[in-house]
């Protein structure tokens, strides 16, 4: 019997381990849950180890395969037992099954779950204890606490509401405030009473606040953004402000705001703000290479703080094909009048060059900038300058009304107005883009043209899945002319197609033509672009996207069914100055295939 025994063992632990072995190379062809009522299967997803490979993860065919480990998927398994109950499922039954396909190489992960009763939020109780003056206002704050009576039981919710109890109070003068959960659970009616004690601690106020740091910049400029006030009721808030106020100047590198709560005298505590500026003087200097604009250079020189009192002075020069000399000067006087209210005063000079025209342009412009948060800012700008057209390049006369050879004296007004809520300048997976401006060209000075340009664009990020980010554009202008003008300037006509634009044909190859196939410029148009943005590896990523658009020669005049359309793939390189991009289009539907490459810095958009 012992004999007989031994063997068996022995073949049952080689049986055990082989399939234990084979399990292991097995490759993961499918996750699927059943009975998740509650919680959606991407957020499951999201907490597993075990994960099927994405259409782009099996594109990566230089990444090694991912095999099922049962292991692993007994401990998400674990993991998902534990978020149920974080959601109001205190006995959540989740089970697996295993289905090999047909030769044993790829396994389907059937996750069944019984997510059983919930609990639901009874009664939400708020103790106070300590100073009872703000008690009126925190009970009229819990029409916007998560943690609602009736609602499915959820530890975020417990969590979001302790967090908004505790910025209220570090915001009304009590920074040490605390508050302290107590979860009553009725597993026999599926209730659980939360109780929040919430112990305001002593009031207190901003005492003394002191500077430290190597900045030469004056201490009443930097006063001046500082919302604190020795004797004032302490508020984080105003903490955060200051600090955002300082960082926004643009002059200092890091700014850290330190509350000095173990030594708090008589109420008051004490505030240090330390500083570190940056460099007065910086220069930078770019050599690249765009499709569009062939070899390109420049070069940009800034002096903070000069002549003191916060003020900056920048020296910006650019060559390339198109636009062979741009040369400007920005003087940026801070806080005219009010905080935040710039004064720019921005001397220039530029020759640029299509193919109809050239063009060289000498003026300034002097705007007043208001900043009201990091995200928004608006303008007005008074533009004066001369601009000299030269259209002997377009081999014929533009129209009878245009000579060859133009100096056109121009001033006007421009108001503008930016909203930017995404959450990276480089490559947003979040957020939106708004930018609208409006000018009136022809206020006195001998303006050869009246006129009114109107453009808006907006921008949308928005992240799909764990791993694609949808982003799309829509832009639109007019420009028409007024006060008995029959043209406006072909200067400041829309041309479209390229890297910015659409992007299945060439730089400002897109416009209405004269009789003589002369691009003449458009007075109305609109464009859209559509992306999928993805990850490829690492630094690599990649993009799909559809363009389209176009441009009409008459203000309020154009025909949507002539919009143009473009298809096309990019890769984009991750780089300390924005991605590097390599794009391939080409136009669609009524247009022949003819594949444009572009090669640039940062996202169309």
């Amino acid at each position: 019997m012992i004999h007989f025994r031994s063997p068996f063992l022995t073949f049952l632990l080689v049986f055990i381990v082989f399939q234990a072995l084979g399990q292991e190379s097995l490759k993961i062809n499918q996750i699927k849950f059943y009975g998740n009522d509650s919680i959606s299967e991407d957020a499951l997803i999201k907490l597993m180890n075990t994960k099927p490979r994405s259409l782009v993860e099996k594109s990566e065919f230089w990444k090694k395969d991912s095999y099922f480990s049962q292991y692993i998927l007994e401990e998400d398994i674990v993991r998902l037992k534990k978020y149920y109950q974080q959601n109001g499922f205190l006995y959540p039954e989740i089970t697996f099954e295993l289905t090999p396909n047909k030769n044993n190489k790829k396994i389907k992960i059937s996750i069944l779950i019984n997510e059983g009763s919930s609990i639901t939020n009874g009664a939400i109780n708020y103790y106070y204890i300590g100073d009872s003056a703000h008690r009126e206002i925190m009970d009229s704050t819990k029409i916007i606490m998560p943690l609602k009576p009736k609602l499915r039981f959820r530890d975020d919710d417990v969590k979001a509401t302790e967090k908004i109890i505790k910025e209220f109070y570090g915001n009304n003068g009590h920074p040490n405030a605390t508050v302290l959960k107590d979860i009553q659970l009725n597993e026999n009616l599926n209730i659980a009473d939360i109780n929040f004690n919430i112990n305001s601690g002593p009031k207190a106020y901003f005492g003394e606040v002191s500077l430290q740091g190597d900045s030469l910049i004056p201490r009443s400029y930097i006063k001046k953004r500082i919302e604190l006030h020795p004797g004032e009721e302490y508020s984080q808030s105003k903490l955060d402000n200051t600090q955002q106020e300082l960082f926004n100047t643009g002059l200092f590198r890091y700014i850290t705001i330190k509350t000095r709560l173990d030594s708090i005298e008589n109420a008051k505590v004490p505030i240090l703000i330390q500083v570190k500026e940056m460099p007065r003087w910086s220069f930078k200097i770019g050599l690249g290479y765009g499709t569009e604009d062939k070899v390109r250079i420049s070069f940009l020189l800034t002096r903070l703080n000069f002549i003191g009192g916060g003020r900056t002075l920048i020296f910006k020069g650019q060559h390339s094909y198109f636009v062979p000399l741009s040369l400007d000067a920005k003087f940026i006087q801070p806080d005219v009048v009010l905080n935040n209210l710039d004064l720019i005063l921005n001397p220039f000079l530029s020759r640029e060059r299509e193919d109809s025209y050239e063009v060289e342009r000498l003026g300034t412009a002097v705007t007043f900038q208001k900043i009201f948060t990091k995200k928004t800012a608006t303008y007005i700008s008074y533009n004066l300058g001369i601009d000299k057209v030269d259209l002997s390049s377009s081999g014929s006369l533009i129209s009878e009304e245009t000579p060859i050879n133009s100096k056109n004296n121009k001033s006007g007004l421009t108001l503008g107005f930016n909203h930017n809520t995404s959450n990276d300048p480089f490559s947003p997976t979040n957020g939106w883009k708004f930018n609208t401006l409006g000018t009136y060209m022809g206020i006195g000075f001998n303006s050869q043209y009246h006129y009114y340009k109107l453009i808006t664009e907006g921008d949308y990020f928005m992240p799909v899945g764990k791993r694609l980010v949808f982003a799309c554009k829509l832009k639109g202008g007019i420009i028409e002319p007024v006060q008995g003008d029959l043209s406006t300037p072909i200067e400041d006509r829309f041309l479209m197609g390229g890297a910015l634009s659409l992007r299945g044909w060439g730089r400002n190859q897109i416009s209405p033509v004269n009789d003589d196939g002369v691009k003449i410029g458009g007075n109305i148009m609109l464009e859209s672009s559509v992306e999928f943005r993805f990850p490829i590896y690492r630094i690599f990523s990649g993009t799909s996207f559809i363009d389209f658009g176009n441009t009409w020669e008459q203000s309020f005049d154009f025909d949507i069914s002539k919009l143009l359309y473009n298809f096309g793939l990019g890769l984009r390189i991750k780089s300390p100055i924005g991605p590097i991009r390599f794009d391939v289009a080409t136009p669609i539907f009524d247009q022949k295939f003819n594949a444009q490459f572009f090669i640039t810095i940062g996202h169309a958009f």
